[in-house]
C-alpha cells in the first residue's frame, strides 16, 4: 500500500509539466489506476487513494478541504476498473480482449475525469480553474482535452503493462486479479480455513 502511495505521489508529481493553475491536465497516475485494480486490488486501491490525495494537496495546491476529490477520483476509475476489466485482460494479443479492454478504459475514464471537473467547479466553486465555467463550452473543451490526452496514454502503456508483467506477478503470488477472481480466492481460502477448523 505504501509503495504504491508513494508511486502515485511520484507519478502525480511528474504530471505538474500538464498543469493548469490547480488542476492537472495530464494525469500520468491514469497508468496506474489501468493495472493496479487486476494485479493488487484493495491493498492497489487504498495506495491509489492516498497517493491522491497527497498528490492533490501539494503538487496540485488544492485546500485539504477539496483535496479529498482526487481520492475519490481515483476510487471511481480503480473501481469501475476492478469490477469491468475481464479476467483474460493480460490475453491483449487478441483483438476482441483489446477492443473491450480499451473500451473499459474509456468509460472509466470519462466518468472520473467529468466527476472531478464537475466537483472543482460547480461543487466546491473556488477557482482552481481560471476559466468561467458558467458556460458549458468552457467545461465541454476542458473535458475534452483532459480526458483525450489521458486516454492516448493509458491506451498506449496499460494493455502492454498487462501482457508484460501480470504473467510476473501470478508466477510470484502477488496478482489480486479483477473484483470476480479476487472473491472467487478469497472464497476459496476461506473453505480451507473453516475445513481446518476442529
Amino acid at each position: 500500500m505504501a509503495v504504491v502511495a508513494s508511486l502515485y505521489a511520484i507519478l502525480f508529481y511528474g504530471s505538474a509539466i500538464g498543469m493548469l493553475p490547480g488542476f492537472t491536465l495530464l494525469y500520468l497516475p491514469v497508468i496506474l489506476l489501468g493495472v493496479l485494480p487486476v494485479w493488487f486490488g484493495w491493498p492497489g486501491l487504498a495506495g491509489s487513494m492516498i497517493g491522491a490525495f497527497i498528490g492533490g494537496l501539494y503538487v496540485e495546491g488544492v485546500p485539504p478541504y477539496a483535496a479529498w476529490v482526487e481520492s475519490v477520483t481515483a476510487l471511481i476509475i480503480f473501481g469501475l476498473n476492478w469490477l469491468l476489466i475481464p479476467r483474460n485482460a493480460n490475453e491483449t494479443k487478441t483483438r476482441k480482449n483489446l477492443i473491450t479492454l480499451m473500451a473499459i478504459y474509456a468509460v472509466t475514464l470519462f466518468i472520473g475525469t467529468a466527476y472531478i471537473l464537475w466537483q472543482y467547479v460547480y461543487l466546491f466553486n473556488i477557482g482552481i480553474l481560471p476559466f468561467n465555467f458558467i458556460g458549458s463550452f468552457s467545461f465541454a473543451i476542458v473535458l475534452a482535452s483532459t480526458y483525450s490526452l489521458n486516454l492516448i496514454i493509458q491506451l498506449a502503456v496499460c494493455p502492454a503493462l498487462l501482457r508484460t508483467v501480470t504473467p510476473k506477478l501470478k508466477s510470484w503470488g502477488v496478482y489480486s486479479g479483477n473484483f470476480s477472481e479476487w472473491r472467487s480466492i478469497r472464497t476459496k481460502v476461506q473453505a480451507k480455513q473453516t475445513q481446518k477448523i476442529p
